[in-house]
């Protein structure tokens, strides 16, 4: 995880406020970041997530990504659909990553004007 936060910038924002995962918010910062991911990952006894799809959009990047695991408290092995990622970036570093349901939505995503 060292090496993904090199490429963020100090104050990059995770959105998760248009994913299919309720009551998330915006992550703002490395720590803030790190925290979603704890978080997140704590349900899991093992976790996995592969990029599907690659999309060139300018100052952005759409990845599809499938991410699946095994619960922590349960033992069940899961898949969850696939979902999109639009990383924002500006001088060679991640401003911001929008977690969004399909590739119409990531590729509109952006900073809320």
């Amino acid at each position: 995880m060292a090496a993904v936060f090199e490429l963020y910038a100090d104050d990059v924002e995770w959105d998760m406020t248009r994913s299919a995962v309720p009551d998330m918010g915006v992550y703002t910062g490395h720590e803030g970041v790190r925290a979603f991911f704890r978080e997140f990952w704590e349900a899991f006894e093992d976790y996995w997530a592969h990029a599907e799809e690659f999309i060139d959009a300018g100052d952005r990047v759409v990845v599809r990504v499938r991410q699946g695991g095994r619960g922590k408290g349960s033992g069940v092995d899961i898949e969850m659909p696939s979902y999109w990622q639009a990383y924002t970036l500006r001088n060679g570093k991640v401003v911001r990553v929008d977690i969004v349901r399909s590739a119409e939505d990531a590729l509109g995503s952006g900073s809320p004007e």
